[in-house]
């Protein structure tokens, strides 16, 4: 293991300091990926060239330029360039729908678009640079007064009022992540996992406390089944990892030795499964538990989770803070709560982002001044979440004062989704509701009534949802109802509504059942049935109609696997129902047999 040279003063932003680990280390593994491995001499070297092409195209301080790419060495060379060019940069999903890039592109005020590769679709109201350009040199460009409070990045969460809202993230709050807190503190040449969406805050951890800090980013393919995943841990054998808690409890359930590759695992994104976080505990790697919204940059605390506590499965806590960041469980007067009492959490310190961008009234009120700091100026966020201080100083979570939620791993408010579904026409009212018990994968249930002498099919409601929101907010299944619920205060009555994703009979919008009649049919049915919690499954059903997702394909991939049936994700994806993977298996493709 190389060790750490003395690092010099002045290194007060994200790319300074790693200019000065590719000075120090030019020859080391930066980043890797299955195809090529870039050193930090090429790193720093292809960042100068963008960000010479980024400045002879306007980009200066705080110019915010989106990067539109998939994951890989030349999106975290993008990132890097833009922070050169003295730019802050919005990482914009590829993948997400043409209207919602549109809306994070006019709300943060994006001049340039990096992309790899010209002509995509919903970005023609901007400036596009496409790696595919070649990028030719532009010459010296001038040096720019970057400062530890000017913005790195801009990410876009789900926001209640119908539309999402960009956290603006300083450099000092993310080098206070990469270099304050010894527990996650990386070591030069270690191997940190790539595995979170650019556009989920985790990946900030991911790419510059491993830059940062002289270790080697491995970019991992998320859309492979747990047996792959777990090969790709086996291979690069990461000394971080971080995993959703949805993805975590399938790895733990069906590929736990995997994590015996993994030196240290983080975890987090919503309530962990305390019988599957002490499974972890018991492996090879060193095991946490995370929490901090996007707003407090990554991570803002952290709880050790020891394989040798007593035989009682109990909550697992959400930790203390991390090095130069605070945590306050307060009451309604902004007072500290006594241990054991109820209240919200608050945290402050380092890290705290600079507010949402354009939206000073919502950054007022999210983000009060912090009467406990000594600091002239600093805020304190509040997160909304509910906790409690235990004995020892650590925190319990102990649910939400709002309806915010999280869906594998990213924050949906659900009134963002009733806001977009009460603008069709023809809709009267909606709710939708995050169903799942505590330490299971919830799922989104839209209920909606149609207008007035209106009718409403589902399938043209997941069109114009999957039109302006991502993928991961789209509800799994869609419930139409004569009447909502309401309760005294005329507001729908979510505890009145029915869930759905028990019988398939509820599930009204599906063909005709029609049950299998071939062995193999009948085992990827049960397969399903089990996975999804329904009673039943016919083979023109489709896993999605009937409310999977990709991580329950995951699980389902597996639960065939176990009963010899292999089957890769791309072939699952391209045949969604019964049938249709019935006959791919009957065909011979799959790269095994039945039985």
């Amino acid at each position: 293991m190389s060790e750490e040279p003395d690092r010099p003063a002045g290194l007060d932003t994200i790319h300074a300091l790693v200019s000065w680990r590719s000075r120090t280390r030019p020859e080391a593994p930066s980043i890797a990926t299955d195809a090529a491995t870039v050193s930090y001499g090429e790193l720093e070297e292809r960042a100068e060239r963008l960000a010479d092409a980024l400045h002879a195209r306007g980009v200066g301080l705080e110019t915010r330029v989106a990067v539109a790419m998939p994951r890989g060495a030349d999106m975290i060379v993008a990132f890097l360039a833009v922070l050169k060019a003295g730019g802050t940069y919005v990482p914009l999903d590829p993948s997400y729908p043409a209207q919602r890039r549109g809306f994070i592109l006019g709300d943060a005020g994006v001049r340039l678009v990096l992309t790899d590769r010209a002509g995509q679709p919903g970005l023609d109201t901007v400036d596009v640079l496409a790696f595919d350009d070649g990028l030719p040199p532009a010459g010296p460009r001038p040096a720019i007064p970057v400062g530890p409070t000017n913005a790195a990045y801009v990410v876009y969460t789900s926001g209640s009022t119908g539309l999402p809202k960009g956290v603006v993230v300083d450099h000092a709050s993310v080098l206070g992540l990469v270099e304050k807190e010894s527990r996650i503190a990386i070591r030069p040449g270690q191997t940190v996992a790539h595995l979170a969406p650019a556009a989920f805050d985790a990946s900030v951890y991911e790419i510059w406390g491993a830059l940062g800090r002289g270790g080697r980013v491995v970019v991992l393919d998320p859309q492979v089944t747990i047996a792959e995943l777990g090969g790709q841990l086996r291979r690069w054998t990461p000394d971080w990892l971080f995993l959703t808690t949805g993805l975590f409890h399938v790895l733990a359930q069906h590929d736990l030795a995997a994590l015996d590759s993994v030196g240290c695992l983080l975890t987090g994104g919503d309530v962990l499964s305390p019988q599957h976080i002490r499974a972890a505990a018991t492996t090879r790697a060193r095991v946490y538990a995370a929490y901090g919204p996007t707003e407090t940059t990554t991570y803002a605390s952290l709880h050790r989770v020891p394989a040798d506590e007593d035989g009682k499965l109990k909550p697992v806590p959400i930790g203390t803070a991390l090095a130069g960041k605070a945590m306050y469980v307060l009451g309604p007067d902004l007072r500290p709560l006594p241990a054991g009492q109820v209240g919200e959490i608050y945290v402050g310190g380092l890290g705290v982002a600079r507010g949402y961008h354009g939206r000073p009234a919502l950054t007022a009120e999210r983000f009060p001044a912090d009467p406990f700091s000594e600091v002239p100026g600093r805020r304190m966020y509040r997160t909304g979440d509910l906790g409690c201080l235990t004995a020892d100083g650590s925190v319990d979570f102990r649910g939400r004062v709002d309806r915010q939620v999280k869906i594998r791993g990213f924050r949906i408010e659900l009134g963002e989704i009733e806001n977009t579904l009460l603008s069709h026409p023809d809709v009267g009212s909606a709710a939708v509701l995050a169903i799942g018990a505590a330490g299971e994968e919830k799922r989104l249930a839209a209920y909606v009534v149609p207008a007035p002498q209106r009718k409403l099919t589902v399938g043209a409601l997941r069109q114009r949802l999957g039109e302006q929101l991502p993928g991961y907010m789209v509800p799994a299944t869609f419930v139409v109802l004569e009447k909502m619920p309401l309760d005294p205060n005329g507001k729908p009555d979510r505890h009145m509504l029915p869930d759905p994703f028990l019988a398939r009979a509820e599930l009204t919008f599906l063909p005709p059942l029609r049950r299998a009649t071939t062995e193999t049919e009948q085992i990827i049915a049960d397969a399903w049935a089990d996975v999804l919690g329904l009673d039943v499954v016919g083979v023109d059903d489709d896993f999605f109609l009937l409310g999977g997702d990709s991580l329950r394909s995951v699980s389902m991939l597996e639960r065939l696997r176990g009963s010899g049936v292999e089957l890769d994700a791309g072939q699952f994806f391209a045949n969604p129902t019964v049938g249709e993977l019935a006959a791919v298996v009957h065909a011979g493709t799959n790269r095994g047999r039945v039985g």
